[in-house]
């Protein structure tokens, strides 16, 4: 499979203002939720205001580079002005042999991103190095003809301005970047984002938030929760004058994330990308309806309530799919789409009983799932219905994408 980005297939006519937020640009990503949730979409936008996306899987699986795509198509303006010039270092040739000025079309979204890097894995400069490929792609495409004549030109390379480089630092200034150290820290940036965001950025739309991870501080909030339950049973455990002790707030951080993160979808609409760790072995019964093989591993749910299992586990239930901008209500924390990224057990399959070394390398599939680091996804949602049917029917679907040195392919 060749991967390309699929912002290369957008087009002005298509393209959909923020509101709605538009396509994911994974084409199997988007074919996917077009199919499960037909309904609920608007036009060909397959993202809806408020919705929650899940990512996860074990370490090193990818979850933070499928981030770092999501937050390119963000922050990336939808078309920009270039001046492409081809100079030459031989005196002989003219300084500017060939110049044009063009209006190069990038499919991005031009909106704020607020990235809660709880992991520690996040970079600035892995993305800036990102949308510097993607952009340095998009402008050779558009000046092709221009590239064409650099034959003719001794030592001629093509010259943008701004150039690459420069683009990809203001695309930068458009994303936030906290590190809370706690589940409470996380809590109240997420409280305090929308005043945040306002100083900061005045004049740019929030439309997207990142949490990585939301299990960072798991064990510590579970040893939290032992501790007070073992010193409840003392009864130490009051005040000087005798009465209960006040509830503890970091007993409940979950609850205050999950409120924090309704709070802004209401506010702001955001689209929210979480990632979680695979902590709970993969089991195939977790879907009563499906049977899968073990190259298609789903994970249980390890996160304290109210932090909701995966759409079509056992434990599911099926409130409002998203909350829209300026609704009062605060129906239960809902997952819109979960995906699941494998370990590297799933993603390179060990080799049949038998198989020679030489055979071995002529294997070209295993080769290029290791050169390119190719990751194939599931996507799970909740289907949307007709009256009657089954509530909890949830479509499953794949995609992918390839991590590499300066980019990001999908498919």
């Amino acid at each position: 499979m060749i991967f390309s980005s699929a912002l290369d297939a957008g087009s002005e006519a298509n393209h959909l203002a923020a509101d709605p937020p538009g396509a994911t640009f994974i084409n199997g990503l988007d074919n996917h939720i077009a199919a499960a949730i037909p309904d609920a979409l608007a036009g060909d936008s397959t993202l809806c205001r408020g919705d929650v996306i899940e990512i996860q899987g074990p370490a090193a699986s990818g979850k933070t580079q499928l981030l770092h795509f999501f937050a390119m198509t963000c922050v990336l303006p939808l078309e920009i002005s270039i001046t492409c010039t081809l100079p030459s270092h031989d005196d002989s040739v003219a300084a500017d042999a060939s110049s044009s000025t063009r209006t190069v079309w990038l499919g991005g979204r031009g909106k704020a991103v607020a990235i809660c890097d709880c992991d520690g894995r996040w970079s600035m400069i892995r993305l800036h190095d990102i949308i510097h490929s993607y952009l340095a792609t998009k402008f050779t495409q558009a000046f092709g003809n221009i590239q064409a004549q650099g034959p003719e030109i001794p030592d001629a390379a093509l010259q943008f301005t701004p150039s690459t480089s420069e683009i990809a630092k203001q695309c930068l200034k458009r994303a936030h970047l906290f590190r809370p150290t706690s589940s409470m820290s996380l809590a109240t940036t997420l409280l305090a984002l929308p005043t945040y965001h306002q100083q900061k950025m005045p004049d740019q739309e929030l439309l997207m938030v990142f949490v990585d991870s939301i299990s960072a501080f798991h064990h510590s909030d579970k040893w939290m929760i032992e501790e007070a339950n073992l010193a409840s049973r003392s009864a130490t455990n009051r005040t000087a004058a005798g009465q209960p002790s006040a509830p503890r707030a970091d007993l409940k951080a979950m609850t205050h994330i999950t409120k924090a993160i309704q709070a802004l979808q209401r506010s702001h609409g955001v689209i929210t990308f979480i990632t979680n760790w695979a902590l709970v072995t993969p089991d195939n019964k977790s879907l009563n309806n499906y049977i899968y093989d073990n190259n298609k591993p789903f994970y249980g749910q390890h996160l304290l309530f109210p932090y909701p299992p995966p759409p079509g586990s056992n434990q599911s239930h099926v409130p409002t799919r998203h909350i829209t901008a300026g609704s009062s209500s605060s129906p239960p924390f809902t997952i819109t789409h979960h995906i699941s990224l494998p370990g590297t057990e799933f993603a390179i399959l060990p080799f049949p009983f038998g198989t020679s070394f030489a055979d071995a390398l002529e294997d070209g599939e295993r080769r290029a799932v290791v050169e390119d680091q190719r990751v194939t996804a599931l996507i799970r949602t909740l289907k949307t219905t007709p009256a009657g049917d089954s509530p909890n029917a949830v479509a499953v679907g794949s995609f992918e994408f390839a991590i590499r040195d300066h980019s990001i392919g999908v498919d």
